[in-house]
């Protein structure tokens, strides 16, 4: 019932947007072919210069930041891509199931629109990505905060949209990124104190 659920959902938002040469490039580069942490990397650099600029010389602020990034997103991929996914076993939706009874009748109207990952769906490492480093991102840059949670945003429909993931995939995804970096950040770094 959950998997039927998430189908509907998946298949509405991934109709929502038209599917045509504009907008699928759009949402192909925010993927970037699985790597769109080099988005997050360019957007930490744009954001490095504009604080130089602003004030100039490395801060204790941007060392803390620099390190917890890093860490952060460390302990996020192995969690992800080497922990659950392994563990929850769950075919992207162009993927016939993998029990026998279900694949027997796989007839799935989801058809990936560019290349994806052959490795397991859920949670979606996009998703968990893109979240750990808008959360990271506001809590050292709160002017900017909702252009960064907007980001996560789109890149993690882009994985919808491209048909690579269900949209469970993605909103646990996101919870994931977000949790982790939230405890982290709570247990090196108390949310209560502020550099």
């Amino acid at each position: 019932m959950i998997q039927l659920i998430d189908t509907i959902i998946t298949i509405f938002l991934r109709d929502l947007i038209p599917h045509n040469s504009f907008f699928e490039p759009v949402f192909s580069f925010l993927s970037l072919n699985g790597f769109s942490l080099a988005i997050w990397v360019a957007i930490i650099i744009i954001t490095t210069i504009i604080e130089e600029i602003h004030h100039p010389g490395i801060q204790k602020r941007d060392k803390k930041f620099i390190f917890y990034f890093i860490l952060i997103f460390c302990i996020q991929l192995i969690t992800v891509n080497y922990v659950l996914k392994p563990l929850i076993h769950r075919p992207r939706p162009f993927q016939p199931p993998r029990d026998f009874i279900a694949s027997s009748t796989f007839d799935h109207p989801i058809i990936p629109i560019n290349t994806c990952p052959a490795d397991f769906s859920f949670p979606s490492g996009h998703a968990a990505t893109a979240f750990t480093a808008a959360f990271v991102l506001s809590y050292f840059d709160k002017k900017r905060r909702w252009f960064y949670y907007l980001i996560a945003v789109f890149i993690s429909f882009s994985r919808i949209y491209l048909g690579c993931h269900y949209f469970f995939d993605v909103v646990f995804g996101g919870l994931i990124g977000s949790l982790i970096t939230w405890i982290t950040l709570k247990v090196k770094y108390p949310i209560t104190k502020r550099v």
